[in-house]
């Protein structure tokens, strides 16, 4: 959420599949609706975007040291 605080968020909101229990929070904590024309939505979209892509490799990597670092584990765990 941090990556996308003020800037336009709504196809990635959608594009997770957030839960029924999400949408109920985003009622509750929606700040309110951007009054933009098609082409600021369009160029707040593609930055966003760019964030968000920057951000999620960052995420990943994240994922794929914590899986390494359990297989290391498991592996030093059954050998003794």
């Amino acid at each position: 959420m941090l990556e996308v605080a003020g800037k336009y968020a709504d196809d990635m909101f959608e594009d997770i599949g957030h839960s029924n229990e999400a949408r109920k929070q985003l009622k509750q904590f929606l700040v309110g609706k951007l009054d933009a024309t098609e082409e600021e939505i369009a160029e707040l979209g593609a930055k966003s975007t760019t964030i968000a892509g920057a951000g999620s490799g960052g995420a990943l990597l994240a994922l794929l040291i914590a899986a390494i670092a359990v297989a290391v584990g498991v592996f030093f765990y059954t050998q003794s």
